[in-house]
């Protein structure tokens, strides 16, 4: 019996839209299989070979690797290499594919016939459905290893560093005590009923939430109080001081009639804020609803502290804190070094940025781009502090840097593809990677962060 037969037998029909129920019951209890989450049906695509309200394609793979994106690695019959959401390496599994190129095929797990030692059963009863969450279904200290070798595969395959170089230079991940319950920031969808969600993974679909796992509790109190109470708002963005015991709840909320925020749990909400306040290491700041700032507090503690060892190990006295955002770096550095200059495009962290920095006098704020601002700087700094979107650096900040005096490069990166592309034009202009050193940033996702640091030779 082929396997499109097979599963046609222990399963129903597909649903609309393609895609088999990954947890009914398995009527041959012959065949050892565990379950893997319901994947959603196929997102609309721009490419015109995505596979789009159609019934969906099983296939056989047993995964070897792992990759970018949360994926794990294996091969079809005919050599394409195959990319399965919700698998493993070691794992043997029928997935549903997704994406059919001449060169690789995507896919999503439904069930899994060989399951590896590192499967667990997610926790969260919208794993697979909302997207937040890529790797539920292993356990922590494996998410750790394999996001480890995560780095060390993109240094190796679009940094063109050696096997060698990669093991030596990235150390283990360092994780967390706890990786629940750590995301200080959520942005939900809101209905015109209330609903409060988010949207399906790959979908315009909305999904109700009354609980994310990975959310800080105080996130979770606020969604329980404006479930279904709240209108006239498409949005709900909460982010919470978890230091500091501040909130800011956007937009202003207005509860329907009879349905105060308050009612059944007795949770109070205030709305509308314009700002709060963090802290990070014992210094605080204030962060407006457009800036960025680090959405586990936990782990951006050690990340602060990890940066600041790195630049003090050098006797920097001058130092660059490029893409300084709200000053996060900076008024860390500012207790330690001669003179700090920050460099910031955003306007709206520079308004942050500006009370941030104020105690400080030993720091020189300027507005404008990197590439712009850096070459011809004096004094020229003995440490650059970098951390740039998850786009990376443009060629020109490379250059920039490199044209300094610069000593050592402080990286802090979030997207391990563009930081190997960056790291090679660093190598190439003269600079030697000391170490990399990724930590989890967002535990049971895909999203891996790094701090590089790079020395001249």
């Amino acid at each position: 019996m082929g396997i499109g037969m097979w599963l046609r037998a222990c399963y129903p029909p597909v649903r609309a839209g393609g895609g088999y129920d990954g947890r009914m019951p398995i009527p041959t209890p012959a065949i050892p299989a565990a379950v893997v989450p319901e994947p959603v049906p196929a997102a609309r695509s721009r490419r015109a070979k995505r596979l789009v309200n159609r019934p969906l394609v099983p296939i056989e793979v047993t995964l070897t690797g792992f990759a970018a994106g949360g994926k794990a690695v294996g091969h079809a019959a005919d050599g394409r290499v195959v990319f399965v959401e919700y698998a493993l390496p070691g794992e043997r599994v029928i997935a549903e594919i997704t994406d059919d190129r001449p060169s690789f095929i995507e896919a999503t797990a439904v069930l899994v016939l060989e399951a590896a030692e590192d499967r667990v059963a997610p926790p969260c009863g919208y794993f697979g459905k909302c997207g937040g969450c890529q790797l539920q279904h292993v356990a922590y200290p494996k998410q750790l290893e394999l996001k480890t070798g995560v780095v060390r595969d993109q240094l190796h395959r679009i940094g063109r560093f050696s096997e060698e170089e990669v093991h030596a230079l990235v150390r283990p991940m360092i994780g967390m005590d706890d990786p629940w319950g750590y995301r200080n920031h959520n942005r939900f969808t809101v209905r015109r009923d209330g609903e409060v969600g988010f949207m399906q993974r790959g979908t315009h679909r909305f999904m109700r939430i009354d609980e994310c796992l990975i959310a800080h509790p105080r996130v979770n109190e606020v969604l329980e109080a404006a479930q279904d109470r709240t209108m006239q708002a498409r949005q709900l963005t909460v982010r919470v001081g978890v230091n500091t015991g501040d909130e800011m709840v956007q937009p202003r909320l207005q509860f329907r009639p009879g349905r105060p925020n308050q009612e059944k749990r007795g949770a109070r909400v205030t709305s509308g804020q314009t700002h709060y306040t963090e802290a990070l290491n014992g210094v605080t700041y204030r962060i407006s609803g457009p800036a960025f700032f680090q959405v586990n507090t936990v782990q951006a503690e050690r990340l602060v502290a990890a940066v600041v060892e790195r630049v003090l190990a050098v006797k920097a006295g001058v130092v660059v804190d490029a893409y300084a955002g709200v000053g996060t770096f900076a008024a860390q550095l500012a207790h330690f070094v001669k003179h700090v200059v920050t460099i910031e495009e955003s306007a709206a962290a520079g308004v942050d940025a500006e009370m941030n920095l104020k105690p400080y006098d030993n720091v020189t704020r300027i507005v404008g781009k990197v590439e712009d601002t850096l070459p011809g700087m004096t004094p020229s700094p003995d440490v650059v502090v970098i951390d740039p979107p998850r786009s990376g650096l443009f060629p020109g900040v490379v250059e920039a840097i490199v044209a300094s005096e610069a000593r050592r490069v402080v990286y802090v990166s979030c997207d391990p593809a563009t930081l190997a592309r960056d790291l090679r034009l660093f190598a190439d202009g003269g600079f030697a990677i000391t170490e990399v050193q990724p930590i989890d940033m967002f535990p049971h996702t895909q999203h891996i962060e790094c701090i590089t640091t790079l020395d001249r030779r």
